[in-house]
């Protein structure tokens, strides 16, 4: 909802709710000051997002079929798996996995069908495309300020990430890993890109051409991938709707293709240089990619060989963390794919009720049936690389677009419902 729009009438408290929800889950902070405060910010990311939620279970209550059938199953299957692996082998129980579970049930028995837009929330939402291409322009030109602000209060994983990425002019914004960044920057990308095709907004356009610009920018295979979906869909419209600029837009790609060629060129020389940044290296498939996670020697492979060993053992919420210390059946690495999280954490049951409690609230929530269908698609494919569900930005975010994809269904059906009438105006007329 950008300019010439005309913006509907919502309650002030809805409408700063829905606000919170996008500003509270691009920038809240996952460190301090350098060092991560997992359990602050933690806590206070989830008294924020139960706060907001609460209020709108108050003001729009829950889709009952959903709360009893996906969201207290997933509790049931977690809880159950928890004791059964309490039962067979020592662990520490995760507190944090269980409160992310916890939130994800709570997020699937969400309704935000009546959730209303308005003059506040689009204002916050021009302000956060504005600050994230700010931060990812500052990030390309390579500015000091932000090489030092990032990796201080939004770094993941562990300490080098963040400064090798931002080093490399990775435009990965508050997401602190770039297949996460990848992904919802993508998302930005396609609620601006359907903003543009329903009201022709110049403004939208700009902020999709600039996402679209931090995709090619972070060089990940997430981030390419999604790029040349993006591309794609440009260009389908083009050919559909205006084919002048489809020919303007392949001569500019044409122009610029020897300059990003050259580009990625002198990144590849300059590891060469600094060898501590190969991990974050352009299309690195030792450390990034689908090797670097499935491959033989890849981080997932303590957990892909538990499964197969064990596949009637779900481990629940154990805390895995030692894996990175000691490689052992009852400690290895959970995470990076959200399909073997959720075996390994609660076999076929968890699996299904993750992913059917997906696609029931997409469907239930979103106005579009191809909205649904198509955000459905792009989760299932980014959580083989990242586990979006186990991250906590995720439960802020995903209500939000649902809310603003329903906004723009909105503007959408009753620009067809103008049209028919002017259909049967002419029909008339005639």
């Amino acid at each position: 909802m950008l300019a010439n729009q005309k913006v509907g009438h919502a309650p002030r408290f809805e409408q700063a709710v829905v606000a919170l929800l996008l500003i509270v889950g691009m920038y809240y902070p996952t460190s301090i000051d350098g060092e991560q405060s997992n359990h602050l910010t933690a806590f206070l990311a989830f008294v924020a997002l139960f706060s907001l939620f609460a209020y709108l279970v108050w003001k729009h209550g829950v889709r009952r079929d959903a709360a009893a059938f996906i969201s207290l199953p997933i509790i049931i299957v977690i809880v159950g798996c928890t004791l059964w692996s309490f039962r067979n082998m020592a662990f520490d129980f995760n507190l944090g996995v269980f409160s992310g579970f916890s939130t994800l049930a709570l997020v699937f028995s969400l309704d935000l069908r009546e959730v209303r837009w308005g003059r506040f929330v689009n204002s916050a939402f021009v302000l956060v495309n504005l600050l994230n291409i700010l931060c990812g322009a500052t990030i390309l030109i390579g500015s000091e300020w932000i090489s030092d602000f990032l990796p201080k209060y939004y770094w993941l994983s562990h300490t080098e990430l963040v400064p090798s990425m931002v080093a490399l002019h990775k435009p990965i914004l508050t997401f602190g890993i770039h297949s996460l960044a990848g992904f919802f920057i993508y998302l930005f990308f396609w609620l601006n890109w359907e903003e543009f095709k329903v009201r022709r907004s110049k403004l939208a356009l700009f902020f999709a051409l600039s996402y679209l610009a931090f995709l090619i920018g972070l060089t990940s295979f997430t981030s390419l991938a999604f790029a040349l979906l993006a591309l794609a869909q440009i260009g389908i419209w083009c050919w559909k709707f205006h084919r002048k600029s489809l020919v303007v837009a392949i001569l500019c790609v044409a122009v610029t293709a020897p300059v990003a060629i050259r580009a990625f060129a002198d990144e590849i020389e300059a590891l060469e240089e600094l060898p501590q940044l190969s991990e974050t290296a352009f299309l690195n498939i030792e450390f990034n990619g689908p090797l670097s996670r499935y491959g033989a020697h890849g981080s997932l492979r303590a957990e892909v060989g538990y499964l197969f060993d064990h596949p009637f053992s779900p481990i629940g919420v154990a805390r895995t963390e030692s894996a990175l210390d000691a490689d052992t059946p009852s400690h290895f690495f959970v995470g990076d794919s959200g399909p073997l999280e959720y075996l390994v954490r609660g076999s076929v049951p968890l699996l299904f009720l993750v992913y059917f409690g997906l696609y029931r609230f997409l469907r239930n929530n979103l106005a579009i049936k191809n909205h649904a269908i198509f955000l459905f698609l792009v989760i299932i494919a980014s959580e083989t690389g990242a586990a979006i569900f186990t991250y906590r930005r995720t439960y802020f975010l995903l209500p939000f677009f649902v809310v603003y994809l329903n906004q723009i269904a909105q503007a959408q059906t009753g620009q067809t419902v103008h049209a028919r009438q002017l259909e049967r105006d002419l029909a008339l007329s005639n």
